[in-house]
């Protein structure tokens, strides 16, 4: 009975050994492709940077396209500052004749106020006049003297009542004809004022044009300028993102390989242990099987493996949308809601990997990258819109790890995880993209 069970043992340990034999020669395929996926990375980064030399010359001729329109801008603010000098002394010259105007008005109102006193003094005097006969009597004046000294007195008072009033009656004339002259004079001030407006008015309309004009340069500057930062800022996040990943994956590697390290230590173990039981068997002939079995069963290696392998849900929440075609786009992930549920809502990493980016993009907000190697293939997770992130770039993380709270960060509407799964490194193209329903439970 006792060697029945020794061979058992013993062909269970062949097996094993067997085993190990085979997944050393895997680990080996595995390392070789793993490696070459860390090759074709590299080969991505280049080409990545052929495309960053590619739009650097695209740049250099929008740059080109910028001074020009920065050069028309320099032109028409010139030409804006010209007219507004132009506006400027219009408005001076226009004042100066609104002054005139009313210099003019004050005078005219003024020459009318005095014509209107004399035409009623004139008025009394002809009224005077017509009461006395229509003439003075100047025999009646010079025959009704008393004396020779009353006989001058009374044509000297004639003489000055005569002269009083031609003078009146030239100043009458001379006023009225002044207010003919300042009215006149007012018309072509007024004539002035309107041709001074109008001109004012073809400055503005000048000014408002250029700085129509700038305005659109300016739109198109920032349009050009807009662009070309949006092609940078893209190029070097995918950049950054892919040179990261290639840190992050050669971490992997080397975690992987010093697993594979343990794998053959283990594989050799077994062998030794194989080869004392047998001359142990060979010596006695028989054994304490059962104590053996208890004491020199290994801790199999491979339901770590394959728990590693098992990614678990990233959180918890109803699937708010899927992957597939989504409003005439690619929706690379699925989006599990937080659907109206209070506090915070965990987000945890799906599986063991190190963090290839912890960053804040501008359409995917607080986001979280992961590199996995399961089984020898690189598996790539991404976790976006959180509310915050608890992890760094180039950390180890283990499965089920805090990476952050379920949030609305970016583009995002209403808190929910975007959840992507890639089998490989991840691409600006995100063609390895596929279904992460395929990896984790529904």
């Amino acid at each position: 009975m006792k060697q029945r069970l020794f061979l058992v043992f013993t062909v269970l340990i062949v097996a094993m050994g067997s085993f190990l034999t085979t997944l050393g020669s895997e680990n080996v395929e595995a390392n070789t492709q793993l490696q070459h996926k860390i090759q074709n990375i590299q080969e991505e980064r280049e080409g990545n940077k052929d495309d960053l030399k590619q739009k650097e010359n695209e740049i250099k001729e929008i740059e080109r396209e910028m001074n020009k329109v920065k050069d028309e801008i320099r032109v028409i603010d010139h030409k804006s500052e010209a007219t507004n000098q132009e506006i400027r002394a219009k408005d001076k010259e226009i004042e100066a004749t609104k002054e005139r105007i009313e210099e003019l008005l004050a005078e005219i109102k003024l020459l009318e106020e005095r014509i209107a006193e004399r035409d009623e003094l004139l008025k009394n005097r002809v009224r005077s006049m017509y009461k006395n006969g229509g003439s003075v009597n100047y025999m009646e004046v010079i025959l009704g003297a008393q004396s020779f000294g009353d006989l001058i007195n009374r044509i000297s008072a004639l003489n000055t009542i005569t002269q009083q009033d031609h003078n009146i009656l030239e100043i009458h004339h001379n006023e009225k004809m002044a207010v003919e002259e300042a009215k006149i004079a007012m018309e072509k001030e007024l004539t002035s004022l309107e041709t001074q407006l109008a001109e004012l008015e073809v400055l503005k309309a000048t000014l408002e044009k250029q700085r129509k004009e700038k305005d659109r340069l300016m739109s198109q500057l920032e349009e050009q300028e807009g662009q070309l930062h949006a092609d940078l800022g893209e190029l070097e996040e995918i950049d950054e993102i892919l040179a990261a990943q290639e840190r992050a994956m050669k971490q992997e590697l080397a975690a992987w390989q010093e697993r594979q390290k343990q794998l053959e230590a283990e594989r050799k173990r077994l062998e030794e242990e194989q080869k004392r039981k047998q001359e142990e068997a060979s010596r006695s002939g028989s054994t304490n099987t059962n104590n053996s079995t208890e004491s020199s069963t290994p801790s199999n290696p491979t339901p770590a493996v394959t728990a590693e392998g098992q990614f678990m849900r990233p959180t918890t929440g109803a699937i708010s949308s899927p992957y597939g075609m989504r409003w005439g786009r690619m929706h690379h992930g699925i989006d599990i809601g937080k659907a109206g549920r209070s506090g915070d809502v965990h987000v945890v990493a799906a599986e063991a990997g190190t963090v290839i980016r912890s960053y804040y993009s501008p359409s995917y907000g607080n986001t979280v990258m992961i590199s996995h190697n399961v089984n020898g293939q690189v598996i790539t997770t991404l976790y976006a819109h959180l509310e915050n992130r608890m992890v760094s770039d180039g950390q180890r993380v283990t499965k089920g790890q805090l990476l952050g709270y379920m949030g609305n960060t970016g583009q995002s509407f209403g808190a929910h995880l975007h959840f992507e799964v890639h089998e490989g490194p991840w691409n600006g193209a995100k063609s390895n993209s596929v279904n992460p329903l395929n990896y984790i439970p529904r």
